[in-house]
């Protein structure tokens, strides 16, 4: 038993030894952290301080970056023509395609441009042609194509207007309502306004005028024309005419006339015309005389010139009505107990005229 204990207190003297040589962990773990926090502050100031600097060299850095950038840029800017902020270059007439007078036209010429799908002829100029019209006379239907078997596009009532467009064989292309189709010709009738190769005109006026004569104050001026068609616009004709001055003293002559229709007043209906006419005109004078209360009786006549301005409107195919005005002069001689006697005439007036066109 004594061996024991004495072992047991050996042991136990040896164990509290050794647990007061051991250090104290908490102790040294602290202190550690103190010294881990102080290295810490000393690390963070001394990056703080090179991170300033570093911030400070980098700015500066940037500064020369950006500067040596910004040439870079501009001398690139110069090389590259897709640059978007190139610097302004001023631009001289002969580099600037779209200033006048530049060395290369901005609009070139057609018989050079590849792009146009036909070239015209060079030196025709191109004139508006009025489109003829047409009446219908016979109940039909627009077709869609030449042929009474195609498709119909509308029902055409008798005096319906077609604009005539084309004219193929049997068949007129022609535009109805906003629609281009093709009806019959024979059941169709053409409104065209024809210079037609013999035409009679029937004209009467009133007007008044001076000179020399001193019997009258309303001067009667009637003419029968006819007219025979020369060119498109030209017609040459003869006429008959009657000169009536008051109610006792009348004259009648004829000559030539010649007339144009004006290219530019006219339209699908109407025409304007100006006719020119010359000829002799005559009759029987009543001179009084203080021995012969009743008078005497003299032949009186001469040459006249007249100048006409009419506008006509068709009405049918082969009937057309005008209205005008017109100028005469009238140079006329006698002899009057022995002594030739000699008058003239200036007369104005208006007058209307119905022309029937004969032959086409």
């Amino acid at each position: 038993m004594k061996k024991k204990f004495l072992i047991v207190f050996c042991v136990l003297t040896a164990c509290s030894a050794l647990f007061a040589l051991v250090p104290d962990f908490s102790a040294v773990s602290s202190a550690i952290v103190s010294d881990d926090d102080d290295d810490e502050e000393d690390s963070s100031g001394e990056e703080e301080e090179n991170s300033s600097e570093e911030a400070g060299e980098s700015e500066e850095e940037s500064e020369n970056q950006s500067e040596e950038s910004s040439s870079d840029f501009e001398e690139k800017a110069e090389e590259d023509p897709f640059a978007k902020t190139a610097p302004a270059k001023k631009a001289s007439k002969q580099d600037d395609d779209f200033v006048q007078g530049g060395s290369k036209s901005v609009y070139p010429d057609p018989e050079e441009d590849d792009f146009v799908v036909e070239k015209r002829e060079k030196g025709v100029v191109h004139k508006h042609k009025e489109p003829d019209l047409a009446k219908v006379v016979n109940p039909t239907y627009l077709y869609t194509e030449a042929s009474v078997r195609s498709k119909k596009l509308f029902e055409l009532y008798e005096k319906d207007d077609l604009v005539v467009l084309e004219e193929v064989n049997d068949f007129y292309r022609v535009e109805f309502l906003g629609k281009e189709g093709w009806v019959p010709k024979d059941d169709v009738r053409l409104e065209k306004w024809h210079t037609y190769r013999i035409s009679i005109e029937l004209a009467g006026g009133v007007g008044g005028g001076g000179g020399d004569f001193q019997n009258f104050d309303i001067i009667g001026n009637y003419t029968l024309k006819l007219n025979v068609a020369a060119l498109q616009d030209f017609v040459v004709g003869v006429e008959g005419r009657m000169l009536s001055l008051d109610t006792d003293n009348l004259y009648y002559g004829g000559g030539i006339v010649l007339r144009y229709y004006i290219h530019g007043l006219r339209s699908r209906k109407t025409r304007s015309a100006l006719t020119a006419t010359a000829g002799f005109i005559g009759g029987i004078e009543k001179i009084t005389d203080r021995t012969r209360p009743n008078g005497l009786l003299s032949f009186f006549g001469g040459p006249y010139a007249s100048a006409n301005l009419d506008y006509f409107f068709r009405v049918w195919e082969y009937i057309a009505l005008g209205v005008g005005g017109d100028f005469t002069y009238l140079k006329m001689y006698g002899s009057f107990k022995g002594f030739d006697h000699s008058e003239q005439l200036f007369q104005g007036g208006a007058h209307l005229s119905v022309m029937f066109n004969v032959l086409r």
